[in-house]
């Protein structure tokens, strides 16, 4: 302290190093979170010309990968600078991930002794299997997938720490970018059903082989993931994208009718949950000027897209294909929903001859397409993968909701009903992208609700 006699003292040469040192890694850690954003809206765009899975290393997995690395190197920076660790449930969230990791160390360990078990994998009685896949590099794989894939929730934590990177207006911009890509992948689509372009997917029945829209991807599935996250974005967003009300619906429009046209069921069954539950919550303020114009645009925009869609007589038929090749309802019977069926009891028959530790613990991969969601976490990491990834999910879901208002809380309900019905026959928590837009939209949700409680509690200030 500075006296009459004495003056005060420098600050210590090693503390103005460290802090200088520590604004350094700060500021890294800032780009950081700007180059995993830029990677969050651009990946779509990268995946244009997608390679059917497994058979190439290809751009999107590079990305996925980088994108990872970036998001964590970010939070760990921030936790090293400013000695302050992440909100406590992301911290368990953290523990039950690792544990998972673990787990898939044991089931690599486990590989010689269980050889016996897992030749009985060796039997694709129908090519809905999926290819071969050997344990040694299988399981690695699969841990590097549960990593990339959650990575996300290291942004969710830097949201928590540091909330002045992630105002709405940069987020908006990134949703934006991928609402484009979401565009393109559409035109891409839309240029298949005319036949400009050659088809990449196809459903197979007897005699015939019908191409399903899939825009720049290889399966219709990710052209729907990037579907459902578009429009759930536009309806988050709103006015925040700087586009009035009629492109909005427009663009909502074009997604919804791309998404029937692919032909993939729960693609049309979350894209109509999606439309649907915000679109109720418009109706509530049915007296509002906004709301009597906006809602008859929407469902005019849909109803002249998918009309127009369907004045094709090719488009009826894959339609009524959609519709009615659905396979046996009987979920005994090996055409369950197209050869599921015989995969589910099939897995049913080898889990029942599996011992206690396989149970527990799983097989560290996916043997098979599985082609439900909880069904190939059970076979991967087993009993308590099972526990710890619903663990994961609930306090995701509780720390969220904690963070918004009651505003907030029907986007949030509508993230995890997609993930929940898309996980149906499909397998989201095995897409890292899936997972990137599902906590982005997480992310979003919290910048949004923040700044929204600001400007309201500024405003009763000023009154």
């Amino acid at each position: 302290m500075q006296t009459l006699t004495q003056p005060a003292r420098d600050p210590a040469p090693g503390a103005a190093s460290s802090d200088a040192r520590a604004t350094r890694v700060e500021r890294l850690a800032r780009h950081a979170v700007t180059g995993a954003l830029a990677l969050v809206a651009v990946k779509p765009l990268l995946d244009v010309g997608e390679s059917k899975a497994g058979d190439a290393l290809d751009v999107g997995v590079v990305v996925t990968v980088l994108g990872a690395m970036l998001m964590l190197g970010a939070l760990a920076a921030v936790v090293y600078t400013g000695r302050r660790l992440p909100a406590r449930p992301l911290l368990y969230m953290l523990v039950a991930l690792v544990a998972m990791l673990v787990m898939s160390g044991i089931d690599y360990l486990a590989v010689p002794a269980r050889q016996d078990l897992l030749e009985l994998f060796d039997v694709r009685r129908y090519s809905i299997y999926g290819p071969h896949l050997e344990p040694a590099s299988a399981i690695p794989a699969e841990a590097l997938r549960l990593v990339v894939g959650f990575a996300p929730l290291a942004l969710l934590g830097l949201a928590l720490l540091r909330p002045g990177w992630f105002r709405s207006r940069r987020l908006a911009l990134v949703a934006g970018v991928v609402v484009v890509a979401a565009v393109v992948h559409c035109v891409l689509a839309w240029l298949q059903v005319a036949g400009v372009l050659p088809y990449s997917f196809y459903f197979e029945l007897p005699g015939q082989k019908i191409g399903r829209a899939s825009g720049g991807y290889y399966h219709p599935m990710s052209l729907g993931r990037l579907l459902m996250f578009a429009v759930f974005l536009i309806y988050v967003l709103g006015d925040r994208l700087r586009v009035r009300a009629a492109v909005r619906y427009a663009l909502i429009a074009l997604f919804v009718a791309t998404g029937v046209v692919s032909l993939h069921r729960f693609t049309i069954v979350c894209l109509a949950v999606i439309v649907v539950a915000f679109e109720a919550r418009r109706l509530r303020g049915w007296r509002a000027g906004t709301t009597r114009r906006r809602l008859p645009l929407a469902v005019g925009a849909a109803v002249v897209v998918v009309a127009g869609a369907l004045s094709s007589a090719t488009v009826r038929n894959k339609a009524h294909v959609t519709l009615t090749e659905v396979g046996s309802l009987d979920v005994r019977s090996d055409t369950f929903m197209h050869g599921r069926g015989a995969i589910w009891n099939d897995v049913a028959e080898i889990l029942h001859r599996s011992p206690l530790d396989v149970w527990l613990f799983g097989f560290g991969y996916e043997p098979w397409d599985m082609h439900n969601d909880w069904l190939r976490v059970l076979v991967i990491w087993g009993v308590v993968g099972v526990g710890l990834t619903i663990a994961v999910l609930v306090g995701l879901y509780r720390l969220i909701r904690a963070q918004v208002s009651p505003a907030g809380r029907l986007p949030l309900a509508v993230l995890y009903a997609t993930l929940v019905l898309f996980g149906l026959t499909q397998k989201p928590l095995a897409y890292p992208y899936f997972l990137w837009l599902f906590v982005f939209g997480a992310v979003l949700l919290i910048s949004i609700d923040r700044e929204t409680t600001a400007v309201a509690e500024e405003g009763g200030d000023a009154r």
